[in-house]
């Protein structure tokens, strides 16, 4: 049986995978097409649907499991929840070094 992954993770997983098709898509958009053909505009129209499904995404997903805070801005580097200092993936009060 697989282990409980949270919606937290799951979110940072949704949204890493989007982040790489959105970028993915434009790059295609600017380098293998010809410009203002009509690939390149369905490029880009796939390149910002990625964008807006990457917000979406983490203002839906990522929530600290503990506090219920939205973590919007930084969902994929942050550990700790910047708020209430418990582990994003853990759950587990992190200990401040002072």
């Amino acid at each position: 049986m697989k282990p409980h992954v949270s919606d937290f993770e799951r979110g940072r997983a949704v949204v890493r995978i989007l982040v790489v098709v959105a970028v993915v898509c434009g790059l295609c958009a600017l380098l293998f097409t010809q410009e203002n053909s009509r690939e390149q505009m369905y490029l880009v129209l796939a390149s910002f649907a990625c964008v807006i499904a990457v917000i979406v995404v983490a203002r839906i997903m990522c929530i600290c499991p503990h506090c219920g805070k939205r973590i919007v801005s930084g969902v994929l580097v942050l550990k700790v929840c910047p708020k209430c200092k418990h582990s994003l993936i853990t759950g587990e009060k992190i200990k401040s070094k002072r």
